[in-house]
């Protein structure tokens, strides 16, 4: 009998790949055993999640407790059902949410099924690596509501947290962060502050992106004093599943026990290392990032793509990188990596490169997002739309975003018109490689 998703997995699983991506136990190596034992249904037994029966709550306090929150919750449905719950938390239908250009595009999808109008606040683009870095603002516009920011980014970059809580505070908006890729910056010293220490009023992470839980595994906190932790649960009912997967939960609830004990600065050296060692032996650049485990690579001196180098260490090295741009590719360390993993990572870049050319003349990429954007997504998206050729698609309205995935940025907004800065990111990018969301066959949705 055919088994097309399950013989692929298996089948994955058998080659013993090295992971430098998410989930953060690293194909199995750090993650709680028997797990699949955990996997029951809401009985007398085990009580509904949602529910919070006496496991449910101590779990909740436990992780309460370890981030230092009013109140914490375990997701099952990802950081996408953080961000949702956070959003339908403190927004009414009409109101206008002001969120950072690099934010996730579940973010947008929110906006666009609760009837919450967007304003996109313009992130800088570092010049020289071509990836979202800095995001500043002097206000915020008179008509915010809320601010929602993404704090470390896919990148491993983080925003100024503290002067933007200030910010909020002064205009009497909740601060929300997209914190997915920061649960494990309470675990050294030597990593960027949690958003739960430096003001944010709710914080969303995933705890298997960095941690060691399932996928699926998050983490949403409430922080502010000011917010109605009761109908942060009901939003968080709201947008899961009514049959929350107990395993995912099981696996968040131990990788905040595992946490709470990990020291995560042999994983940093062995990062620090590393990229010395391969800026050293090749012309690849290392990119500074905030966060020492983040570690992403630039090969903008070859004649190649990050797309080109994540798919040769895949296919003839069987390393997976998170992810890859025009220019760079992006690397997730965990402590459930070996040191083999490094070496074996450095010699296939050491080869690859062996082999590729300089490149001769500089490259550079069209960006997205220089000026404030102002959209009512659910405009396009519950209007009637067609299908029609990325190239035709200047000055007509989006009814679905468009994004390079990862990191699942919007390049195109529904509600929004698209332009030809748009058009020619998204062709440069897929004709490189890049994975499209929101395309189908060459042809995205716009308004009729």
């Amino acid at each position: 009998m055919e088994t097309p998703i399950y013989t692929r997995l298996i089948e994955y699983h058998k080659k013993n790949r090295i992971s430098f991506a998410m989930p953060g136990h690293k194909n199995l190596r750090g993650l709680a055993p028997d797990l699949q034992k955990c996997d029951v249904t809401e009985l007398p037994a085990t009580v509904d999640l949602h529910h919070e029966d006496g496991s449910v709550m101590r779990a909740c306090e436990l992780l309460s407790e370890l981030y230092g929150t009013r109140r914490s919750f375990i997701l099952t449905g990802g950081s996408t059902t953080g961000i949702q719950a956070m959003l339908a938390s403190v927004l009414r239908p009409g109101d206008t949410l002001c969120a950072a250009a690099d934010c996730h595009m579940s973010v947008i999808n929110t906006c666009a099924l609760c009837g919450y109008k967007l304003i996109l606040l313009p992130v800088k683009t570092d010049p020289e690596y071509m990836i979202p870095t800095g995001f500043e603002i002097d206000a915020l516009p008179d008509e915010a509501d809320a601010l929602l920011i993404t704090s470390p980014n896919y990148y491993g970059i983080t925003k100024d947290i503290n002067k933007l809580s200030k910010m909020c505070r002064a205009a009497g908006i909740p601060l929300l962060v997209d914190e997915a890729h920061g649960a494990h910056f309470i675990a050294s010293d030597r990593l960027p502050d949690s958003a739960v220490e430096l003001g944010a009023d709710i914080v969303c992470q995933s705890a298997h992106k960095t941690l060691n839980a399932l996928t699926g595994a998050a983490y949403l906190h409430v922080c502010g004093k000011n917010i109605d932790a009761q109908r942060v649960h009901r939003s968080i009912c709201a947008f899961e599943s009514s049959s929350p997967s107990y395993p995912i939960a099981a696996s968040a609830d131990a990788a905040r026990a595992t946490l709470a004990k990990t020291c995560y600065d042999e994983i940093i050296d062995e990062c620090n290392e590393f990229c010395k060692a391969v800026c050293y032996a090749t012309k690849v650049r290392s990119v500074n990032t905030d966060d020492p485990t983040r570690i992403v690579l630039c090969f903008s001196e070859y004649e190649t793509s990050g797309y080109e180098i994540l798919k040769r260490l895949s296919d003839y090295y069987g390393i997976d990188a998170e992810m890859a741009d025009m220019f760079n590719i992006v690397l997730i360390a965990t402590p459930w990596n070996k040191h083999s993993d490094f070496m074996n990572l450095f010699r296939a870049i050491r080869d690859i490169t062996e082999a590729l050319r300089p490149r001769i003349e500089k490259r550079a990429q069209c960006g997205t997002f220089s000026e404030i954007i102002k959209a009512d997504p659910r405009r396009g998206w519950f209007a009637d739309s067609e299908l029609i050729p990325l190239e035709e698609t200047e000055g007509r309205t989006a009814a679905a975003p468009v994004s390079v995935y990862p990191p699942g940025t919007a390049v195109i907004v529904a509600g929004c018109v698209i332009d030809r800065k748009q058009i020619e990111f998204i062709k440069e990018n897929r004709e490189a490689g890049a994975e499209i969301d929101g395309m189908k066959d060459g042809k995205i949705e716009v308004v009729k």
